[in-house]
């Protein structure tokens, strides 16, 4: 979210691939994005689309550990990862549908 391209880069596994959600329009791209210049690339113009306000909640959502981005207490995103065993990522599935997101909970303000 912050824009570290480096950072960025350093995760992805070369053959990453992002696979987002089409519903609503709200998809970044309709069809899977493959390779790591890709998906950074796709990561960075979101970031540069302003992200400031945001947070970021860590949920359990359909048993699988993933970033939750709230603004306010409404839920933006749900990006769960997909890592290898050398700790790269090798899965981006990322779902911004508004009536996919209804039952994620706003984030606990005391934690």
């Amino acid at each position: 979210m912050g824009g570290d391209l480096e950072g960025l880069l350093a995760v992805l596994a070369p053959e990453v691939t992002l696979w987002t959600d089409s519903g609503a329009g709200a998809a970044t791209s309709l069809q899977p994005v493959h390779g790591r210049t890709a998906v950074a690339e796709v990561f960075m113009s979101v970031a540069a689309a302003g992200l400031d306000g945001y947070r970021v909640g860590w949920r359990t959502v359909s048993g699988d550990p993933c970033a939750v981005i709230f603004d306010g207490d409404a839920p933006l995103a749900v990006v769960v990862l997909e890592v290898a065993p050398d700790d790269t990522v090798i899965g981006v599935y990322s779902v911004t549908n508004p009536a996919e997101l209804t039952r994620v909970n706003a984030p606990d303000p005391t934690r």
